[in-house]
C-alpha cells in the first residue's frame, strides 16, 4: 500500500511540473497575437541636380597659397602668439590624409619637450618624439632632433604648417 501512495505522489508531482511548464507565465492564458500586416512601400524622395563647388580653405590657412610655398616670415606675422603651456596636452594631428593623436608634454626631452603620436599611419608623423617652441614657430622633432614639421598658430587651438618633406600638416583640439 505504501508503494502505491508513493507512486501516486510521484506521478502527481511529475504531472504538476509538466503541466506548469506548458502554461504561459502570468495570469493571461491567451497566446500572443501575430501582426499580419505587411510593411508599407515607401517611394524615394526626388533628387535634384548634383552640383560641385570647391570648399573654402580650412580656418587658419592662407587662401590662394600652398602651405609649402608660404614664406615663414609671412606665416609668423599672421600667427597668434602662444606659450609652452598652451601646447601641452592632447591634439589631433593631420597630414597627407592621415589623422591621429598627438600628445605634447612639458617634460624636457632631446631638443625640446617630450611628444608622441598614436594611431598614425603616416611615417613622418610616427617619428614625432619631441617638440619645441621657437618664437611663434612650433617645431615637431624626431628622436635624433631632426625636424618633422614646422607650424604656426592660427588660434590657440589650431596650428598649420608643413612637414619636412613640404606637405601640409595641422594639429588642433
Amino acid at each position: 500500500m505504501e508503494f502505491r501512495i508513493s507512486a501516486f505522489v510521484t506521478i502527481g508531482s511529475i504531472a504538476l511540473v509538466a503541466g506548469g511548464c506548458s502554461m504561459p507565465f502570468g495570469r493571461d492564458s491567451n497566446p500572443p497575437q501575430r501582426i499580419t500586416t505587411s510593411p508599407q512601400i515607401m517611394t524615394s524622395a526626388p533628387v535634384g541636380q548634383v552640383t560641385s563647388t570647391p570648399l573654402p580653405p580650412p580656418p587658419g590657412t592662407y587662401p590662394g597659397t600652398d602651405m609649402a610655398s608660404v614664406d615663414p616670415s609671412a606665416a609668423a606675422a599672421g600667427s597668434v602668439e602662444v606659450s609652452r603651456p598652451d601646447l601641452a596636452g592632447g591634439w589631433t594631428i593631420a597630414s597627407g590624409g592621415d589623422s591621429c593623436q598627438l600628445s605634447m608634454a612639458l617634460t624636457t626631452w632631446s631638443g625640446g619637450y617630450r611628444a608622441s603620436t598614436r594611431g598614425c599611419t603616416n611615417p613622418a608623423l610616427q617619428k614625432v618624439s619631441a617638440w619645441n617652441l621657437e618664437g611663434r614657430q612650433v617645431m615637431l622633432l624626431d628622436d635624433s632632433g631632426g625636424t618633422v614639421a614646422r607650424l604656426y598658430a592660427s588660434t590657440k587651438t589650431q596650428y598649420n604648417g608643413t612637414t619636412a618633406a613640404g606637405g601640409p600638416v595641422s594639429f588642433s583640439r
